[in-house]
């Protein structure tokens, strides 16, 4: 809930995409952002998205990290509605794959710094109970 933790919507997305940079700092790989697009870039090409909407102050979807992405589908796409923008992942930029779960753990460690929360893991399963 934005409205109580007293967010703006553009804060509350360059939270998202600095807990980006610095997941991928932890690989040692040196992203930022893009003063003309929204998102996580390294050296000109696209590592991660961040697509959100928000309604009475909750957000909706939330944010991509390219990790172990198979890059081939973007190819057929303007990702982002962007023309000519490359996408990358982790495991291309450092040519071998990278733990999924410790990408998970280090991403909602830096969310939970950032936005100052505590996250709780949940399966799909537990989710569901949820509801």
């Amino acid at each position: 809930d934005l409205n109580r933790r007293r967010l703006k919507v553009v804060e509350f997305v360059s939270g998202l995409e600095q807990a980006m940079i610095s997941t991928a700092a932890h690989w040692k790989i040196d992203a930022g952002t893009d003063p003309a697009n929204r998102g996580v870039w390294l050296n000109g090409n696209k590592l991660g998205s961040v697509g959100i909407t928000v309604r009475r102050g909750v957000s909706f979807h939330g944010l991509a990290l390219n990790v172990n992405t198979d890059m081939e589908p973007f190819s057929w796409i303007n990702p982002c509605g962007l023309n000519q923008v490359r996408m990358i992942s982790f495991e291309k930029h450092l040519h071998e794959p990278v733990s999924m779960a410790e990408a998970r753990q280090t991403l909602a460690t830096h969310l939970a710094e950032i936005f100052g929360i505590t996250l709780t893991m949940r399966t799909a399963v537990q989710l569901c109970e949820c509801l």
